[in-house]
C-alpha cells in the first residue's frame, strides 16, 4: 500500500510534539533524537542534540503525521501547504470527535480561527484553524 504522509517541520519538534499531544489529543508519539553524528552534520551543539528531533511520527483521529527539527537550508517556515482532515459527516461518532477537536483547536489561545466549523452552501461541513506553529488545519465534513 502507498501512502502520502505530511512531514511538517518546526524549531523545535520536541515542544510541538508536546503541544500536538496536549491540544489535538495526538496519539502513538515516536520520536529520535540526533545522534552525536547527526548533530555534527547538522550543525546542531553536542549539549543540544538530544532536545533536537532527527524524526517523529504522529497520529491525529488516526491520520500518520511525520515531524523533525528544521536544519540548515530548511530553517524558515512556510506556510505553502494546507492540512485537511476530512470525515464523513454521516458517521455521527467521528463527526463528533472532529467537532469536538475543531472546538477545542479554535478555544486555544495561540489558534487564530480562519472560517468557524459550519454548514457550506455546497452541503458539506468545513472550518479552519490556524494553529500556534502557522499550520494551516481545514476541517472539511462531507
Amino acid at each position: 500500500m502507498t501512502q502520502l504522509i505530511p512531514y511538517l517541520t518546526f524549531e523545535n519538534t520536541k515542544e510541538a510534539l508536546e503541544y500536538y499531544e496536549s491540544l489535538f489529543g495526538a496519539k502513538n508519539i515516536n520520536r529520535m533524537p540526533v545522534s552525536a553524528e547527526q548533530a555534527e552534520h547538522f550543525g546542531v551543539e553536542q549539549s543540544d542534540a538530544d532536545n533536537s528531533t532527527m524524526h517523529a511520527e504522529f497520529e491525529i483521529l488516526g491520520h500518520k503525521l511525520y515531524a523533525a527539527d528544521r536544519f540548515g537550508d530548511d530553517a524558515e517556515f512556510t506556510d505553502a501547504m494546507k492540512l485537511s482532515l476530512s470525515y464523513d459527516k454521516t458517521d455521527k461518532e467521528n463527526s463528533e470527535a472532529v467537532k469536538q477537536l475543531f472546538k477545542k483547536v479554535a478555544g486555544d489561545t495561540n489558534s487564530i480561527v480562519v472560517a468557524e466549523l459550519d454548514v457550506q452552501f455546497w452541503g458539506g461541513e468545513f472550518g479552519a484553524v490556524k494553529d500556534k506553529y502557522g499550520i494551516h488545519w481545514m476541517f472539511n465534513g462531507n
